[in-house]
């Protein structure tokens, strides 16, 4: 069984969580309405976390980066709020995915399994020295990346999808691509994790983000690790 802490406060859209994924029998759900619930709940043992970015008693972004401290399973928003800077923030914050209301109930499912999966995947890989390239030196067991001398923390993907283009220089991979490639599963049309997750590891890698050298977006190619650009 999947072991699901839920935090929403709309009774209406907990109930229809927790029936739909229950009913599949492959789930078990324990739902609480804010987040001082999910913080008692912090240290009991589940497989991964929905949370609304707005509750009655806080931020989700703020309690997921607390949670973090915690909790090493994928965590996914669901929230109602389009927006690209609440995206970029709630993902740079601990993360995983990030779900716009409303969804269907399949596609939440596709998500859950997908986000699991990348989870199964880093735990069969058999751990690994630092990955270099150049003056870049990515430790995956600190979840650090260094250039130019300074040393950063990445989130969980921001650590992936670096280490993944380090492996692969000089490939373009679309944003479908690189989902299918680190998420183990099709997209299923909704890239933007992918493209937020690029954003939040440019703002640590490049002297200037807005004018990206290091890891490119080439039109009708894809996205691209170039490594000559690290000094």
């Amino acid at each position: 069984m999947i072991r699901v802490l839920l935090v929403e406060d709309d009774p209406a859209v907990s109930e229809i969580i927790c029936r739909y994924l229950q009913e599949t029998e492959e789930y078990t759900v324990t739902a609480v309405p804010d987040a001082e619930s999910a913080r008692e709940l912090a240290e009991t043992d589940c497989d991964v976390i929905l949370m609304d970015v707005m509750l009655p008693d806080g931020s989700g972004i703020r309690l997921c980066e607390e949670l973090r401290t915690k909790q090493k399973c994928p965590l996914l928003f669901i929230s109602c709020i389009d927006d690209d800077s609440v995206i970029t923030d709630a993902l740079a914050h601990g993360g995983d995915d990030y779900i716009v209301k409303p969804f269907s109930n399949a596609i939440l499912d596709a998500r859950i399994k997908a986000n699991l999966r990348r989870v199964r995947m880093d735990q069969e890989t058999k751990p690994r020295g630092p990955l270099t390239c150049g003056s870049l030196r990515l430790d995956e067991k600190k979840m650090t990346v260094t250039l130019r001398g300074e040393e950063k923390r990445l989130g969980n993907m921001e650590m992936r999808i670096l280490s993944f283009f380090i492996q692969h220089p000089g490939e373009y991979y679309t944003s479908a691509e690189l989902y299918r490639k680190i998420w183990g599963k099709p997209s299923l049309g909704d890239t933007r994790t992918v493209l937020v997750h690029i954003y939040n590891l440019r703002r640590k890698l490049e002297s200037n983000p807005a004018s990206p050298v290091i890891l490119r977006n080439i039109p009708g190619k894809g996205y691209v690790f170039d490594p000559s650009e690290i000094n």
